[in-house]
């Protein structure tokens, strides 16, 4: 009987193992793109308790972890013809995005994607750039960034603020103006937008398409999850000081993405009405 329990117990676990492995290769699926979002990369010793910093030595290990296990970092160039349906997905693609231009992203988070090749996009809000505004990056060190093959630059507004919080008409000139200015400054398109804090509504979303930009990004599906996601809504993964490898894996391998939409699919079937009306859920937007 012991030896039995054993063989039962062996077996089981082999099992398990190979169904991992079977796991681990095959996601996420075609289509599913996870969207990382950081702010803040620092020593170890100047972490401190925001939840936005990020130390080096993790940067460095989820930047191998990506390169090492074929995961395929993308422009948002292409994950937008993705999206859109102008490109086929190829399966384990992931997007890395940066807010506020800290001066961290340049000092230690770019030479560490230059060596693993890693493609990133960094939302700049134009006041930080030309007011040398705490430790953000400068309009000139900007510049010089235009035209590196794994940067691409967005907007996060012109000051950052909270745009469910202002009239319309500001959230407007936010949005429009910190595309203009930065397309001026960079002589070339800006088509990506983000908003501050995660914050926004239809209204400002329609404000944002109209003003010219392709995608616009929020910040974790928890927040605002009433709202169902498409091209002007799309949700990103946090990724916290505390974050190990494998809660990294199961971010970017859809998994958790997977648990979180089915707890929105009921959130929208019995949660609270938005203007009134129950706000029937739709799901994400599929490539086509």
């Amino acid at each position: 009987m012991r030896v039995m329990r054993k063989k039962i117990f062996l077996i089981s676990v082999f099992i398990i193992l190979i169904m991992g492995a079977f796991i681990f290769v095959l996601l996420p699926l075609p289509g599913r793109i996870p969207i990382l979002m950081y702010h803040y990369i620092f020593p170890k010793e100047e972490i401190g308790t925001s939840s936005l910093n990020v130390s080096i030595n993790d940067f460095q290990k989820q930047m191998w972890f990506l390169k090492t296990f074929g995961f395929r970092t993308i422009s948002l160039d292409e994950f937008y013809a993705i999206k859109t349906g102008k490109e086929k997905a190829r399966g384990k693609e992931v997007v890395v995005t940066f807010d506020d231009g800290h001066y961290t992203y340049l000092k230690y988070a770019l030479p560490i994607m230059e060596r693993y090749q890693i493609q990133s996009v960094n939302f700049l809000i134009w006041d930080h750039l030309t007011r040398a505004w705490h430790d953000d990056i400068s309009l000139e060190e900007a510049k010089h960034l235009t035209n590196h093959p794994l940067v691409i630059f967005g907007s996060h507004t012109l000051s950052h603020p909270t745009l469910r919080e202002v009239s319309l008409e500001q959230a407007r000139t936010e949005i429009f103006l910190s595309k203009e200015k930065l397309e001026e400054a960079f002589n070339k398109k800006v088509d990506y937008f983000c908003y501050p804090g995660g914050s926004f509504t239809p209204e400002i979303s329609e404000i944002v398409r109209k003003a010219g930009y392709r995608l616009a990004f929020r910040t974790a599906f928890k927040y605002y999850k009433a709202y169902p996601e498409t091209l002007y809504s799309l949700s990103r993964i946090k990724v916290s000081p505390k974050q190990n490898l494998f809660v990294f894996w199961l971010n970017i391998s859809g998994i958790i993405a997977y648990a979180k939409e089915i707890d929105a699919f009921f959130h929208q079937l019995t949660g609270p009405k938005l203007n009134g009306k129950l706000n029937i859920y739709e799901p994400a937007y599929k490539s086509m």
